[in-house]
């Protein structure tokens, strides 16, 4: 199985199900991260604000995992935009 070792984020495996197994955060973790994401897009002006905020309140993995659903929200709000 390769191993991924990306600073302080280490992909064990391809083959699970769920983006937390892969990246080895507890599933209870989840909902936390994804509210993260939530409150920097909500609660900051900027878009380096929000990314400020969210690697203030997270690191490794969760910090990784939260920039991706900031990135998601930041691509649905563009979207509708247009």
């Amino acid at each position: 199985m390769p191993n991924y070792d990306l600073g302080t984020l280490v992909v064990d495996s391809h083959d699970v199900k769920k983006l937390t197994q892969a990246l080895d955060i507890p599933d209870h973790r989840f909902e936390d991260i994804v509210n993260l994401a939530r409150q920097a897009w909500e609660h900051e002006d900027t878009i380096s604000e929000s990314i400020e905020y969210i690697a203030q309140n997270a690191s490794g993995s969760e910090l990784v995992l939260a920039l991706v659903f900031f990135g998601r929200i930041w691509e649905d709000n563009h979207e509708d935009e247009e």
